[in-house]
């Protein structure tokens, strides 16, 4: 049996590339892969520690986090920096949503507790790596350091999807925080279109009131879409139950 430790987040666009980046980089890791992958498709042999990451997997921890051995790592971010994100990719897009957003998040609330599971605040990252490099260890002390979080640039070897995402290796700096106030317009047009964010945030620490909204006032919506489909379908729901039921069968069975 190998440990597995698995990245998922709140949202894709919200981190856990570089998360992922850091963590392989600055720990001993056994085996790694060039950029994501999903849970169920990882390999490895007896006795080893793996680090992958694929933040939209969320919606598949509860159901394989009591499995031996295997851990997981929660990346939260503020919604409102979420979903004015961007990804070098899909140039001049939105990626994610207030749906998803929610919908990621809410697949975390059963399990938060759990031993094997952290939850990690990507504006915690950013601002303090390497107290959240000691936040790790202290959840999974079986992960060997080999160099601080704060000086991971300096050793860093990542592939070309990486670097796409991350846009280039540089030190770990709180520059994506904060962005979604120079996007109004999206925010507004998203809670329109999803309602409004306040008991999120308050919820999850980020603001203690709805006096933030605020700032909306008199501002023009921009209602354009994302990269992941605003509304949820019925049909979408139950092929990803059916889904979800298939890929936790195969990882157990690889596993075994």
């Amino acid at each position: 049996m190998f440990k597995h430790l698995h990245i998922v987040a709140c949202s894709p666009r919200t981190g856990t590339t570089l998360l992922h980046e850091v963590m392989v980089t600055c720990f001993k890791v056994d085996k790694q892969y060039e950029h994501e992958i999903r849970f169920n498709e990882v390999k490895a042999d007896a006795g080893q520690i793996v680090i992958t990451k694929r933040p939209k997997d969320t919606m598949y921890m509860p159901a394989v986090i009591a499995d031996p051995e295997f851990y997981v790592i929660y990346l939260l971010w503020d919604p409102r920096d979420v979903i004015v994100s961007q990804h070098g990719s899909y140039e001049g897009m939105y990626y994610s949503n207030i749906r998803l957003w929610r919908e990621m998040h809410g697949y975390t609330q059963s399990i938060a507790n759990h031993e094997c599971f952290l939850q990690i605040r990507y504006e915690d990252f950013v601002n303090d790596p390497d107290a959240t490099q000691e936040k790790i260890v202290a959840r999974f002390p079986w992960l060997e350091k080999r160099h601080n979080f704060s000086e991971y640039h300096k050793h860093a070897v990542v592939s070309h999807q990486s670097k796409l995402a991350m846009n280039d290796v540089r030190p770990i700096a709180p520059s994506s925080i904060g962005k979604w106030k120079a996007n109004l317009a999206r925010i507004k047009g998203q809670q329109l279109t999803h309602g409004s964010l306040t008991p999120d945030l308050i919820a999850c620490g980020y603001e203690t009131s709805a006096d933030w909204e605020r700032m909306l006032d008199g501002v023009e919506p921009d209602l354009s879409g994302s990269r992941y489909p605003d509304k949820g379908y019925v049909w979408a729901r139950i092929s990803r139950r059916l889904n979800a039921l298939l890929k936790v069968a195969q990882y157990r069975h690889k596993r075994r």
